[in-house]
């Protein structure tokens, strides 16, 4: 259901009826209903007020922090992560609009292909720790930051949370493996 949401939000950029979903993999509504219920209580998609799938997989018709340009089409993520992560499991080429949580100073990142950009200082933080709702566990601290000094500041002053930092590379290779299941 979630990669039937990912890929119908992906060829259309527009929210998706949970009717359409039906037809497309051949469920009820009910059960389609059912399963979209679960899927919204962990953070694995959103829906706006009418039920119609707003995001998946991180990928969203609707307006949140981070924006992604992807296939000609105008779309947010969730995360940062998810703004590297999907475009290199895509294999496509994608620019992608964030801040550093830092210094508040505009991101653009161009990937190629689904490769982000050779040498850059900008580098980012993979959460770590329990995540029961991706988009509440998760996606508030996988950001994109100016420099690593930067994301060194950030996470002394947001208490020391446990994770990961990485390179765009390391996103984009880590990505490929997350939404493997979603191409």
């Amino acid at each position: 259901m979630r990669r039937a949401a990912f890929t119908r939000l992906l060829a259309i950029a527009a929210p998706v009826p949970a009717s359409m979903l039906a037809t497309e993999v051949g469920l009820t509504e009910g059960q389609v209903e059912a399963e979209l219920g679960r899927l919204a209580a962990s953070g694995a998609i959103s829906r706006d007020d009418s039920g119609a799938v707003v995001a998946a997989g991180g990928l969203a018709v609707t307006p949140a922090r981070h924006r992604l340009l992807l296939g000609g089409h105008g779309y947010w993520t969730w995360c940062a992560f998810d703004g590297i992560g999907i475009p290199a499991a895509l294999e496509l080429d994608a620019v992608l609009d964030t801040r550093c949580p830092a210094c508040g100073a505009g991101l653009r990142i161009t990937i190629t292909a689904g490769n982000p950009p050779a040498g850059s200082p900008v580098v980012g933080w993979l959460p770590g720790g329990p995540c029961t709702n991706v988009q509440d566990d998760f996606c508030p601290e996988a950001n994109l930051f100016c420099t690593e000094a930067h994301r060194a500041t950030w996470r002394q002053t947001a208490g020391d949370p446990p994770g990961t930092a990485a390179t765009l590379y390391a996103l984009a290779e880590t990505g490929r493996q997350v939404w493997a299941d979603l191409t």
